[in-house]
């Protein structure tokens, strides 16, 4: 647990110098239920009523409570009146000089306060039950800067503030007004030499050992600290029942009371210990637990998120998400997750599980080495889900991966199927659940642009965008998901109508949405049947040199060719040319002829790949080792497929042994059979 702030660099003399000592009995007093509890409020007694006086009313009031005979009817006079026990409470609280002292100094005072004046006229309408006549006689007298008016408004407003503190459905800006209404008041007596002069005169007249002038100037020293504590609790108990922004509210008055950076951080940390404790109670049974069982390790963490996320709320409520005290805590939740998982990873294999954990996870403040790990373990996890090949996370090929088109389809599917409903396994509140949410959906964005402005595949990113947008993301999440998806969506049909144009000496082409056109021939999207590429190496002056072939069939048998002799001739751009060209043949044209392949298939008819018939069940493979056995027919969901120095390599993933390989830049469709055989494996 992080401990609380403390001044660092200072000799221990030089801090106990600068800072006043704490104030116990004010400390303790200095709770939201200061006035509730305030001994001279709950039996109706001026503050300066002597023991003859106490006496009296304390038998007053025995004799009232055993005879049950009615209502209490002075100012702020409880609800429910004090049983025979409370009375003595009160009794005994006013014998203790030094809480005495404190609970006067939060009651009201007669004008000439320490000295006792009975034809006190505001005091007298409190004693009748008149408190609005007993305010605006403060509030003429306070226009003077008479100092008990100031400090009774004081008391009054902080008072009234507390008293609607209570209430759930308090109006935010009364609440507001009334505390800085109250705080102003405070900050004028902290300030008013006149009125510590009346507390010191006080303790004088009461004469007893135990009161020391020394009180008074720790009294007075650390009403900030007592007010701040005050509103510290309260920000701490609306945060508990989800009053954010009332949490945020006192959070703020800390600071504002202070008026410095280090006296409200030792507040709102202080306010905040237990919480942590709590924290690292959970994060040391986890650790416990999943040590000698791994297995256990995915419900570990997930169990770390579901019982701390509210915790960490309130300690980022209270201390700020930027506070040392914060980034400790969120620190030893986010390492002990991280722990359990690779634990768990390990023994079990089961990445996808663990997708949404690490997700989260990487939301949280830690330091920037433990940051590192967890975006390194999601990588390889990510990884491993995508393509089915385990990896512990210690034993991962720390290699870059390009992603292809394959890669972003599954990608979205990884995305919808396993991490969007893993976010209901962790119990999030409101404002969590939409952080979770709005870093899938910003991932989602991503996923959609990198796959439309890499690959062309607009239906792709329209699907991933839609998703993100039924997550249940902020209002402002999903304005900005609005805006990115209409820009993607223009900058799409803008760069399709333009297409792309190539020209060399004699050869001309356009791609675009309409279709290709070389030559001044044009082949419409839907007339396009077949398709291959790649390169094939030739001999030219005693060197072999590598050229380049984009090649496409129409409906009607007519082929058409790209390669050397027209728009690839041998040159250093020649390879950027085929890429560029061949990106927009797959934006433009293979979506269309996947999809009129994938239909025909289905529908029975002839397709081939070289002489491999495809069924709507699977292919036809033969065997090169057992060439006298039939062929068999392999389903599409046991089929291996592998691109190795321009070769398609198709085998059966039962066995091995069925498989044929396919010339790429020579094979018609060659090139895509992977892109349908994915098609034809979703519903």
């Amino acid at each position: 647990m992080p401990e609380p702030h403390k001044d660092r660099g200072a000799p221990e003399t030089d801090v106990l110098r600068l800072r006043p000592s704490s104030c116990a009995v004010l400390l303790d007093i200095a709770t939201p239920q200061l006035y509730r509890e305030n001994p001279f409020r709950k039996v109706g007694l001026p503050v300066l009523a002597g023991p003859r006086d106490v006496a009296k009313r304390i038998d007053q009031l025995k004799l009232s409570a055993e005879l049950d005979t009615g209502a209490l009817s002075w100012s702020f006079a409880p609800e429910i009146p004090l049983t025979v026990d409370q009375i003595r409470e009160v009794a005994q609280a006013l014998k203790e000089p030094a809480g005495r002292l404190v609970h006067e100094l939060f009651w009201f005072w007669p004008e000439h306060y320490p000295d006792d004046t009975s034809a006190d006229a505001a005091i007298n309408h409190l004693a009748q039950g008149e408190t609005a006549l007993a305010v605006e006689c403060w509030e003429a007298a306070a226009i003077s800067g008479q100092p008990a008016a100031v400090h009774n408004l004081a008391v009054y407003y902080h008072q009234q503030v507390l008293a609607l503190e209570s209430r759930t459905s308090a109006d935010e800006q009364e609440l507001i007004q009334l505390w800085f209404k109250a705080l102003r008041y405070w900050d004028r007596i902290a300030g008013s030499e006149g009125i510590w002069t009346r507390v010191q005169a006080r303790v004088d007249r009461m004469a007893d050992a135990r009161l020391t002038g020394e009180l008074v100037r720790q009294i007075r020293a650390n009403l900030p600290q007592a007010l701040a504590k005050i509103c510290a609790a309260l920000a701490l108990s609306h945060g508990e029942q989800g009053r954010a922004d009332r949490a945020a509210l006192h959070a703020a008055l800390v600071i504002h009371i202070h008026g410095d950076t280090v006296g409200p951080q030792r507040v709102l940390e202080a306010c905040a210990t237990p919480i942590a404790r709590r924290i690292d109670d959970r994060v040391r049974a986890a650790t416990n637990r999943v040590r000698p069982q791994a297995a256990t390790g995915l419900a570990a963490a997930i169990a770390l998120i579901r019982n701390n996320d509210e915790d960490l709320r309130l300690i980022e409520m209270l201390c700020g998400r930027t506070a040392e005290f914060y980034h400790e805590v969120s620190h030893s939740v986010a390492g002990a997750g991280l722990g359990c998982l690779v634990a768990y990873q390990r023994q079990t294999a089961d990445d996808c599980g663990c997708l949404p954990v690490l997700l989260y996870l990487l939301g949280m403040e830690t330091t920037p080495e433990l940051k590192r790990r967890l975006a390194d373990t999601f990588e390889v996890v990510y990884r491993n889900a995508l393509s089915g090949k385990h990896h512990s996370v210690e034993e991962a090929p720390r290699v870059a991966v390009t992603e292809t088109t394959s890669d972003f389809d599954r990608s979205y599917r990884l995305l919808a199927a396993e991490v969007i409903p893993g976010m209901e396994k962790f119990g999030l509140g409101g404002v969590a659940r939409q952080e979770y949410a709005s870093r899938i959906a910003g991932m989602l964005q991503q996923l959609a642009i990198t796959a439309c402005n890499e690959t062309g595949n607009m239906a792709l990113a329209t699907n991933a965008f839609a998703t993100a947008l039924e997550l249940p993301c902020s209002p402002e999440v999903r304005a900005g998901l609005e805006k990115a998806r209409a820009k993607l969506q223009r900058d799409f049909t803008a760069r399709e109508e333009e297409g792309l144009r190539a020209e060399t000496e004699g050869s001309h082409l356009l791609v675009n949405q309409h279709g290709v056109c070389l030559n001044g021939t044009w082949t419409s999207p839907a007339e396009i049947a077949a398709l291959r590429h790649g390169t094939e190496t030739r001999t030219e002056g005693g060197a072999v040199v590598t050229t380049y072939l984009i090649a496409w069939r129409n409906t009607s048998g007519e082929v058409f060719v790209l390669n050397h002799t027209n728009l690839f001739p041998p040159s250093d751009s020649a390879a950027g040319h085929f890429a560029s060209i061949l990106d927009s043949f797959y934006a433009s044209l293979v979506p269309g002829l996947v999809d009129r392949l994938v239909r025909t298939i289905r529908a029975g008819e002839e397709v081939f790949l070289g002489e491999t018939p495809l069924k709507p069940e699977g292919m036809l493979l033969g065997s090169p080792a057992d060439f006298w056995k039939r062929d068999e027919l392999v389903p599409y969901a046991m089929l291996e497929t592998k691109m190795e120095g321009g070769q398609l390599i198709l085998s059966s993933k039962n066995n091995p042994w069925r498989s044929e390989t396919h010339d790429v830049a020579q094979t018609w469709n060659a090139a895509i059979i992977t892109r349908v055989i994915e098609a034809l494996l979703c519903d």
